[in-house]
């Protein structure tokens, strides 16, 4: 091969890497956001006006493995929650006893994501 066609060959894959970067950074982003509207979303139709994030796990999916949000949360009432969303499946919000609550956010039993 000739030098010159080398250096348009890598050229080329170079361009190529980018775009793809910057691809799955775009999807990586929608997927969150979809995530997070979803959460937001759940929060309303629950009546939950404000509330204290206590423990996150985030994984963004690909085309193999959904995206998957879990959240233990405390409400402006007092009541502690465990959120769960994965991309293909319905929100769940399950309530939690403030001792359980406390025990994952310490990481002795910590949510499995």
């Amino acid at each position: 091969m000739r030098p010159s066609a080398l250096v348009i060959l890598l050229i080329s894959y170079a361009v190529l890497m980018v775009v793809f970067f910057k691809l799955n950074a775009r999807n990586n982003r929608r997927r969150r956001e979809g995530l997070y509207e979803a959460f937001e979303t759940a929060m309303r139709q629950h009546g939950i006006r404000t509330f204290e994030i206590i423990k996150e796990s985030i994984y963004i999916g690909n085309n193999f493995r959904p995206s998957e949000l879990h959240r233990i949360l405390l409400d402006d009432t007092g009541h502690y929650f465990l959120y769960m969303h994965a991309s293909n499946a319905q929100p769940t919000l399950m309530p939690l006893t403030e001792e359980r609550a406390l025990q994952a956010a310490q990481g002795e039993m910590g949510i499995q994501a």
